[in-house]
């Protein structure tokens, strides 16, 4: 990875001052970290000063990249015991309020009480920049860049969720966009927009009048001096990198400071070994890729849930390769079906031989699968996986099977499907040249706005004045109360009109009838 990092940092020639940059992401989701990591080791290599503080050492030495290990033990106790993502896809709430209160409570003062953030803060260390994921249960780490007087940068992991567009002041289109929860894409129909509209406000008011008072308190448990109000600090926010690409989940309305970013991950291929290599290269009818990712192990499946994956590759006529910690002597394996607890997944989807990856849909996976051209398969669990392959769906480069709904039959007609249907293909194929198709990758755009960041003073120039106003005054809360008023007056005016004009000629007539 550095070696590629290195080559492309080299082919830039923009002339530029070095700064610090503090990269503190404590989150211990790996995925998370591995989406980014490319861009601290660019930042490094172009001669900055970089201190990453994670649970993650880096994988490679570099001389300007300085890492301070912050534990998330406690809280990866807490996930682990509260957050069973197989019952969690049995939900049509992932989002409760009871997980984001697992931030408040563990999380979060977690990171705050270390001796790691209070040395940090107390220190005599200055940044110019820092780079935060902010809107994954971690606002509060906006602190820092109150704290260093720095520009903030946040990465978002989960794209365009109603807070960052709300505090980006980006155009939040309810009547297009859906939220994450409604866990579809495309045209909305009338029921889903009442249903998309009632989330995406629920979830507004709740952060507003009880999350993130949550974190305010926090702080100030923690941080003795005065502080500004949570909001005001994410409205302050100078860059947002936001996973995404047209791709993958379709076109979106961004001001200038959203930025958004592909391919991070993918850090190219490397030789398969020799015992898969020759298993797929003699795959004649192809080979099915089955990976959940790393949190996902097939060892949390329910026991009918393996047998029915099982029985329906037994049918197959093409080769599965499963990243799976089963223990095989417990299971009746087909022949064709080969298991590994680990496969170096971006080798194996290049392999012209791959047909069909069946996926839970995380970013990383999506992302590769189209990069390769690898129509997918997918079960959603948890996040943003049931957005990626609902426009996996719409774009016609995918289907998706829910694991509660997982049958013999439901499994072996998503799988069938794919793979003979030649549109899938076809889709991705267009997909992947899209994907591709820009004038700087992702790594460079990303460095060179966080270079344009500092060098601009925290680019505030790129903000719409949306990030400025009230909230009462951006969803137009005021205007529609004078308009509603004065509806009703008017309403109410007429109405008197029509029962006076009424009762006068009711008199009349009565008059007239007496007389």
């Amino acid at each position: 990875m550095k070696l590629t990092v290195m080559l492309i940092v080299l082919s830039w020639s923009h002339s530029y001052d070095a700064f610090s940059v503090l990269v503190f992401l404590p989150n211990p989701l790996r995925s998370h970290y591995d989406q980014v990591e490319p861009i601290f080791y660019a930042l490094a290599l172009r001669g900055h000063n970089v201190t990453v503080v994670s649970p993650y050492p880096p994988k490679d030495q570099t001389s300007n990249l300085r890492h301070i290990f912050l534990s998330a033990d406690r809280f990866m106790k807490h996930t682990a015991a509260d957050w069973n993502m197989m019952e969690l896809s049995l939900t049509d709430d992932q989002f409760s309020i009871d997980q984001w209160k697992l931030h408040a409570d563990v999380f979060v003062p977690e990171v705050l009480g270390s001796t790691v953030f209070g040395d940090l803060t107390r220190g005599a260390s200055r940044f110019d920049l820092v780079f935060l994921e902010l809107f994954f249960g971690q606002e509060a780490l906006a602190v820092l860049g109150h704290i260093f007087d720095a520009p903030v940068v946040t990465y978002a992991s989960f794209g365009h969720t109603p807070d960052v567009l709300r505090f980006a002041g980006a155009a939040n289109a309810v009547a297009y966009l859906p939220y994450m929860e409604l866990r579809t894409a495309g045209p909305l129909s009338l029921f889903q927009r009442l249903r998309n509209t009632w989330m995406q406000y629920a979830s507004m008011l709740y952060h507003e009048y009880w999350y993130y008072p949550q974190h305010d308190a926090l702080l100030a448990k923690y941080i003795s001096k005065p502080l500004p109000r949570i909001r005001d600090m994410l409205h302050n926010i100078s860059l947002y990198l936001l996973t995404g690409n047209v791709a993958v989940d379709g076109a979106k309305l961004y001001p200038p400071h959203v930025i958004e970013i592909s391919e991070l991950n993918i850090k190219g291929t490397n030789p398969l070994d020799e015992e898969i290599k020759v298993i797929m290269d003699q795959a004649e009818n192809g080979v099915i890729f089955f990976c959940f990712g790393t949190l996902l192990q097939a060892s949390s499946f329910r026991k009918e849930a393996v047998n029915t994956f099982l029985s329906v590759f037994k049918e197959l006529k093409q080769t599965v390769l499963w990243k799976s910690n089963l223990n095989a002597s417990d299971w009746d394996i087909p022949k064709n079906v080969h298991m590994r607890n680990w496969f170096d997944q971006p080798s194996i989807l290049a392999h012209q031989n791959c047909v069909l990856f069946l996926t839970h849909g995380g970013l990383s996976s999506m992302m590769e699968a189209i990069r390769y051209a690898v129509p997918v398969a997918g079960m959603p669990f948890y996040g943003d996986q049931w957005r990626l392959l609902a426009y996996a769906e719409y774009l016609g480069y995918g289907l998706r099977l829910e694991y509660k709904n997982l049958t013999q039959k439901s499994l072996s007609w998503v799988i069938k499907t794919v793979l003979e249907d030649p549109t899938y293909k076809e889709n991705i194929r267009r997909a992947s040249k899209i994907l591709s198709d820009k004038p700087m990758t992702s790594l460079e755009t990303a460095v060179y706005f966080l270079e344009y960041v500092v060098r601009h003073k925290g680019a505030h120039h790129l903000k719409p004045l949306a990030t400025k106003i009230p909230t009462y005054q951006l969803f137009l809360i005021d205007v529609i109360a004078i308009y509603g008023t004065l509806f009703f007056v008017v309403f109410y005016l007429i109405l008197k009109l029509v029962i006076l004009s009424w009762t006068r000629i009711c008199k009349t007539q009565l008059k007239e009838k007496a007389d």
